[in-house]
This record gives C-alpha cells, structure tokens and sequence, in this order.
C-alpha cells in the first residue's frame, strides 16, 4: 500500500512538473523576433515658387526578418514617381504672337519599380529602416521635360538642371535621370496589440513632406537573407542614429 502510494505520488509530481513548466514557457515574455510585413506611402515637395513645383513619391511594400538581437534584414519593392509644374512664366513671342509658354516633366520610366535590400534595428521601444542598397548600385529612373519655344534655358528643375543651351528656339523635350531615393526618413513607434503581434508604425506631415507606412509581425515565414556588408554597415547607422534620439 505503501509503495502504491508513494508511486502514485511520483506520478502526480511528474505531470504538475510539466504542466508547471508548460505554463512558464507560455508566460514568457513576448518577442518582436521574426518576420514582418509591411506597406506605405511617401512624398517630398522639392520645390514650390512662384513657378515651380516639383514633387515626388514612392509607393512601397515590404518586408524583413528580425533576430532576437533587434537586427533586421529583408527587401523592399518600390513604385516610384515624379512631376513638375511650372506656371506663371512670362510670355513668350512668335512672330506677331505672344503665348503663355507651356513647362513640365513627369517621370517616363516604363518601369518605375525598383528592388532593394532593407535593413532595420529595432532597440525596444522604436523601429527604424532604410534602403541597404548603395546608391552606386541603384537603378536610375527616366524623367522625361518638356518646354516651348522662349523659355530660358537656365530654368532649374530641383535635383535636376536643365543643360545651358539646350533651351529656346524650339519645344525641346529632353530625358534625364533621377536617382531613387529612400522613403524611410524617420523611426516608427513599435507597439504590442493586445492578445496579438508587434506593430510599428509613422504618420508624419509637413510643408516639405508627408511619409505614411505601417509593419507588423506575420507569422510564421522565414525567407533566407544574405546579409552583405554593406547591410552590416547600415544597421550599425540606424542602431547609433536611435541611441543619438534617446
């Protein structure tokens, strides 16, 4: 009877050890580790005169993997786009006529999407990214600008300036090269949604910019990553970039 009960009480032991230890690793605390999705939206203003107004914007989606240390590492597709207004131009003459001269430019790539490598570093409390690709290795996008007759040929266009000479005696079409730009400009806050995954997110407005994106843990994918040096270099930025802001 003894050792009856002394067994049934091992056995009792064993099952609450288990279930104690089930119900620990259950409690344990939660994890931004893993892979993300993610999607946004960015403009810059670049110029707004009295003449000129030059805008452009990325459509993009998203995503990475993060390791326990914080790092993150994935890819990003990008639709990018780009138009220039010019208005308010003197009057131009042709002959006995005199006419409002026409400018502009819009991007003319037939295929303004662009893959780059991502990169990121989570510390806790904020979530910042930024393109991996060197700008050597990125893909330069088609911006096509038009002009009438009698328009000077000094006429800048933001990061781009239209060739002394190139302007004047005839509507001069010209294309020209724009470099993509990055449309991660600031960290987003990280939050854990109750009884759910990690999010991050920003929302940030201004006269200059507007920058819209949102990431949140996916589950259970895993893609492989080869992480390159250039990768390496840029989380080791963004881990100091945060450290500066706290």
């Amino acid at each position: 009877m003894k050792s009856q009960l002394s067994s049934s009480f091992c056995r009792a032991l064993g099952v609450a050890t288990i279930l104690s230890a089930f119900l620990l690793a259950g409690c344990g605390k939660p994890t931004a580790a893993g892979y993300w999705e993610g999607k946004g939206k960015s403009q810059e203003i670049l110029m707004n005169d009295h003449y000129r107004h030059f805008t452009r914007s990325a459509d993009y989606d998203f995503w990475f993997q993060v390791d326990k240390s914080g790092n993150a590492v994935g890819q990003i597709d990008i639709i990018y786009d780009a138009l220039l207004k010019v208005e308010n131009l003197p009057k131009a003459s042709a002959g006995i006529a005199s006419f409002a001269p026409e400018v502009g430019g819009k991007m003319t790539d037939l295929d303004p999407k662009r893959r780059f490598d991502l990169v990121g570093f989570f510390d806790g409390q904020k979530l910042a990214l930024e393109l991996a690709t060197p700008e050597a290795q990125r893909k330069s996008l088609e911006f096509s600008f038009r002009a009438d007759p009698g328009v000077s040929a000094s006429l800048g266009v933001g990061p781009m300036t239209v060739p002394s000479g190139k302007l004047g005696d005839a509507v001069t079409v010209m294309k020209m090269q724009m470099m993509p730009f990055s449309p991660f400009l600031s960290p987003g806050k990280v939050e854990k949604r109750p009884g759910g995954p990690f999010v991050a997110s920003i929302d940030e407005h201004s006269d200059k910019y507007a920058i819209n994106w949102t990431t949140h843990q996916a589950g259970g994918e895993q893609r492989d990553v080869k992480i390159t040096p250039e990768m390496r270099d840029s989380i080791e930025k963004l881990k100091k970039q945060l450290e500066a802001n706290h």
